[in-house]
């Protein structure tokens, strides 16, 4: 008997927009323990910032950037690390800004806000930090981009790779945890993942008509936690995600 996996969650907000085959894929992550200047591991929600780095990069403590840009803003510590991201660039974005004289960084952000009733994270504007009181960047981070088709193997003419691997039957299914809208990107966070199976993204505008898929997928997280992010758009308020 074939296992299938899914979870599906319903969400009031707009949709998932799907990538397009040409459009980059960003991965990244943190092997932690991440901290601040203090020495303090950072607070859950604490944010990671994916750069295009175009030399001298600098934040600012109100958030604005020199020597290039914050692309992504990402919430998303936890356990004192960054859980593995998966963030979708346009490919004509790409084309027009992030090919050419420039490199991709992720950042730990410091933003901290310490008042009356003690430390809190200083909320986004527009999906950008609006306090930062330092910013460095993540030295061990992991970070992989990819274009076009980044699951397809080249193989022998003749030879066809179609049949799906079975799964152990102790599998556990994957749950969506939690989306989040942030500036005008989703983050959809997946648990109970395991890295041996590939998790797709799926979005409908009814949960009978989750059909098309991202076709992007990726390999659960060594803690058991992969975060999906793609630009809000208007088709689709119902999401699944699946083996691919």
């Amino acid at each position: 008997m074939k296992k299938t996996l899914i979870s599906t969650v319903a969400a009031m907000m707009a949709g998932v927009a799907l990538a397009a085959a040409n459009d980059t894929l960003i991965t990244f992550s943190t092997k932690g323990p991440d901290t601040y200047a203090d020495g303090t591991t950072v607070l859950d929600k604490e944010c990671y910032a994916l750069v295009w780095d175009t030399g001298a990069f600098a934040v600012a403590a109100d958030g604005s950037a020199t020597g290039g840009e914050i692309v992504l803003t990402a919430p998303v510590a936890r356990k004192g690390r960054c859980p593995k991201v998966l963030f979708e660039v346009d490919a004509k974005a790409v084309a027009e800004k992030y090919t050419n004289g420039g490199s991709w960084k992720v950042y730990l952000l410091d933003t901290r806000r310490f008042g009356e009733n003690g430390v809190t994270l200083a909320p986004l504007k527009g999906g950008k930090p609006t306090v930062v009181n330092a910013a460095a960047a993540v030295t061990k981070s992991k970070v992989s981009v990819s274009s076009g088709a980044p699951n397809a193997v080249a193989v022998d003419a003749g030879t066809r790779a179609a049949t799906e691997s079975a799964l152990p039957e102790d599998v556990p299914q994957p749950v969506i945890a939690g989306i989040e809208l942030v500036g005008d990107q989703v983050f959809v966070t997946v648990e109970n993942t395991v890295p041996y199976v590939a998790y797709d993204l799926a979005a409908g505008e009814r949960p009978e008509a989750i059909a098309e898929r991202v076709n992007r997928p990726r390999h659960g997280g060594t803690d058991g936690t992969v975060i999906l992010v793609s630009p809000i758009k208007e088709d689709g308020a119902f999401f699944k995600v699946q083996r691919n």
